[in-house]
């Protein structure tokens, strides 16, 4: 890890204990200990189900995006993989990533880096997408009465998906970027930018293929959005269900932004924001960690992949990957 990475890792950790901090010292610790204390196992395991159910349908969208460019990797490859990211974004440092590694794997097992890198970048284009989508169903339900600070947020992200799309689809700025990225003359072999662009700008005509990969994106996000409700049951908190439909969009929108390391702290502050007035502030910051306890059980799947690499390969096989390149001995995986 380089010396700008362990900085920003450094300031990412710094802001979550900050943040957490704070929360616990005006919530009060013990408060909320005892909020998790009584949480009702026969909701929340079923929590963690779904979550864990979640990983495979994202690897199907994943694996969608590569048959549509004729990419051959097995549905089981990719889940395992995404597991393996989901344990590398939960547990390792932010400057490694769980989209860093879904790109080393793919890159190293088929040698197409480009292809790699624009299958994980449409796929959380189309997740950004579908997370749009989800907001503005939760903000029709909540009906006038939503705060304007959420309209806002939710505003900017739905520019940044039609700034993107217009990235992706337009033949006019394609042509601009591709000069940008390209500045060879004719006939010379693609710099990897452009080669990358191109197959990013490749997606657009397979639109069919899009709409699939969204559909099973926003049922993603509402599923996800599910493991929140039933965290709210398991926790005995009484939320309206359009207040949970409203939060969600926003905490994984949260989740998605590097201030903070893994989410602490950003997370239970968007979930006091959005139960004040239906939940005590202990009560909201519970359901934080509540969350962040599914994600954590979640990504342990990763571990269990890891665990079977080492036996069948060696460290080798379970060390974080940088470079693109083939594993040794970690064909058959």
């Amino acid at each position: 890890m380089t010396g700008d990475r362990r900085a920003r890792v450094a300031v990412e950790a710094l802001i979550s204990a900050v943040v957490l901090g704070l929360l616990l010292r005006w919530a009060g610790i013990h408060q909320v200990a005892q909020t998790l204390r009584g949480t009702d196992l026969r909701w929340f395991l079923p929590a963690v189900l779904v979550s864990a159910v979640t990983v495979p349908a994202m690897a199907l969208r994943w694996g969608l995006l590569l048959r549509a460019k004729r990419v051959p990797v097995s549905f089981g490859w990719l889940t395992r993989t995404f597991f393996v990211s989901l344990f590398a974004g939960q547990f390792l440092p932010a400057a490694i990533g769980g989209d860093a590694v879904r790109v080393v794997e793919l890159g190293r097992r088929t040698h197409d880096a480009p292809e790699a890198v624009a299958s994980v970048l449409i796929d959380r284009l189309v997740g950004l997408v579908s997370l749009v989508v989800l907001a503005v169903v939760a903000l029709l339900i909540s009906g006038p009465g939503s705060r304007a600070g959420v309209i806002a947020v939710e505003a900017g992200f739905g520019a940044a998906a039609a700034g993107a799309l217009a990235l992706l689809f337009s033949s006019r700025l394609r042509g601009i970027v591709a000069r940008r990225l390209e500045p060879r003359p004719a006939g010379r072999r693609l710099a990897v930018g452009g080669r990358f662009y191109d197959a990013l700008h490749a997606y657009r005509s397979h639109r069919r293929t899009l709409v699939a990969v969204g559909l099973i994106a926003l049922a993603v996000q509402a599923a996800r959005v599910g493991v929140i409700w039933m965290l709210v049951q398991a926790l005995g908190l009484h939320v309206p269900d359009s207040v949970v439909l409203l939060a969600g969009p926003v905490v994984f929108a949260a989740l998605a932004l590097p201030v903070s390391l893994n989410g602490i702290g950003v997370r239970e502050a968007v979930f006091v924001y959005f139960l004040h007035g239906h939940a005590t502030r202990p009560e909201a910051i519970a359901l934080g960690l509540a969350f962040f306890a599914v994600g954590t059980l979640t990504a342990l799947g990763g571990a269990a992949v890891l665990v079977v690499r080492f036996i069948r390969y060696g460290v080798g096989a379970v060390r974080p990957r940088t470079e693109l390149g083939e594993p040794p001995g970690a064909k058959g995986d």
